[in-house]
């Protein structure tokens, strides 16, 4: 079972992410004109009014209902396949908010425009420019990257105490545990 304390954690950021995620499309949508974008940092980010109909980068075009069906389900499988992990640190369950706030986002976008608006563009001044994305997206790939590292390094830590146990065991003279 999740500790109480454990699903605050994921709400709230969840919420957060959410919040903030609908704040600035909203911003954008009211301020930038479709199609148009505002240098903020001279050649290197542009703030940009895009509107995705496909899946992160430019993927999928033009496939909404499937998208919407993935999200959904991306939505099911964080809710409750991940409730285990989240059970064991603050900071994974940190990072599950994380993707489903911006999972929620970019549903409630896809659901009732058919769309994403994404808003952030970087890129090389007078060069190459990656994808368009926003908060629930750059939510999502942190939270995926995060939680993949914190198990990792819960892996290392747990295949390492476990080898230091077997070395101690061996040099006191007993048997290693089973």
């Amino acid at each position: 079972m999740l500790p109480f304390r454990r699903v605050l954690l994921i709400g709230t950021v969840a919420v957060l992410v959410y919040a903030l995620d609908r704040f600035t499309k909203a911003w954008v949508v009211s301020n930038v004109p479709l199609n148009e974008a505002r240098e903020v940092i001279d050649g290197w980010a542009r703030i940009a009014n895009v509107r995705n109909t496909g899946a992160a980068f430019g993927l999928l075009p033009e496939r909404t209902s499937l998208l919407s069906i993935l999200s959904v389900l991306a939505v099911i499988v964080i809710l409750f396949y991940y409730r285990d992990l989240a059970a064991r640190s603050a900071p994974i369950a940190a990072t599950l908010g994380m993707q489903l706030g911006g999972a929620t986002g970019n549903l409630v976008d896809r659901v009732g425009q058919g769309y994403v608006t994404d808003w952030i563009d970087v890129g090389i001044p007078d060069g190459w420019r990656f994808w368009a994305f926003n908060v629930a997206d750059s939510s999502i790939t942190v939270g995926i990257v995060v939680v993949t590292g914190l198990l990792w390094l819960e892996e290392r830590r747990a295949t390492s105490g476990s080898a230091a146990r077997s070395e101690s065991d061996s040099l006191a003279g007993r048997r290693p545990r089973d």
